[in-house]
């Protein structure tokens, strides 16, 4: 693919189109609140060579989706005029809707599903990496070979739709739960560790609403992954909420709290985290 441009210069944006850049020579990063981007993992920090572009141009190959949720579509639309029939729109945010939101306004284009593993904030004009790498998923040939020749891991599934619930499972209960408590994921893992589970559970139930069978080894590994996750470790959700920004609260906790009993866990959650919310606004 000769034109990669990677939407969104946050934590996962920045890291993805930094180490894209490393082997395409031919990305570019859109971001409007950047103008230069730095990289910090392994204690060092160094300035990324990654084009860094305010407004698109031209037809792009691939796009690659990195923004906040209630962006994806503002900037989607401002896209449509940069793709065409061949050009492969790949999602890497949090949560379910995003595929669909993408589906809907590019009609004639090629929308992939898709998600990321990585765990890495951004401070002003630096991305710190907390996580060792990235690793993103896909059910796509073309996609795994330009993330792996970027030195960005892939995790190559055939059910695309279950991987991406798995990926789910794991956001949604982290972000509930460290918004809900202030609390960091070794916090979680220790002293909330029961209420993860039983969230995970609920969610499993959406995921069988909507035809995607998770099993109980999937919510095991999502045990694992919090439990080997940096323990000082927080979503972006917690640190949105806590700033008084504006958060993707409704993507990664409503999506599934509206479609699970009032009296769950989740709900309650995700209703005491929108009465905060709305209070700040």
């Amino acid at each position: 693919m000769d034109r990669i441009l990677v939407v969104g210069g946050g934590g996962v944006g920045g890291y993805i189109a930094h180490k894209l850049s490393s082997a395409h020579g031919a990305v570019e990063l859109l971001s409007k609140s950047l103008s230069e981007l730095y990289i910090k993992e392994s204690g060092k920090v160094y300035k990324s060579g990654v084009k860094i572009v305010k407004e698109p141009k031209g037809i792009y190959d691939l796009v690659v989706f990195a923004t906040k949720s209630y962006q994806l579509e503002e900037y989607a639309k401002k896209l449509l005029n940069h793709t065409d029939k061949n050009t492969k729109i790949y999602p890497l945010l949090n949560g379910i809707e995003p595929y669909r939101i993408l589906k809907e306004i590019f009609k004639n284009g090629t929308v992939l599903k898709g998600a990321v593993y990585v765990i890495s904030n951004r401070k002003e004009s630096v991305i710190e990496l907390k996580s060792k790498g990235a690793v993103v998923v896909t059910d796509e040939r073309e996609i795994e070979k330009i993330f792996k020749s970027s030195q960005i891991g892939v995790k190559f599934g055939e059910n695309i739709d279950r991987a991406i619930w798995q990926k789910y499972l794991f956001i949604a209960a982290t972000a509930a739960l460290t918004s809900y408590y202030g609390a960091d994921f070794g916090t979680v893992a220790k002293k909330y560790i029961n209420e993860f589970k039983d969230i995970l559970k609920e969610l499993a139930l959406v995921a069988k609403k909507e035809g995607v069978e998770i099993t109980q080894k999937d919510l095991d590994k999502a045990v694992e992954i919090l439990q080997k996750s940096p323990p000082s470790s927080k979503t972006s959700l917690q640190l949105d909420l806590k700033r008084g920004d504006r958060s993707e609260l409704e993507n990664l906790l409503g999506y599934a709290a509206k479609r699970l009993p009032q009296n769950s866990a989740l709900n309650g959650i995700y209703s005491q985290l929108l009465s905060t919310q709305s209070r700040r606004v």
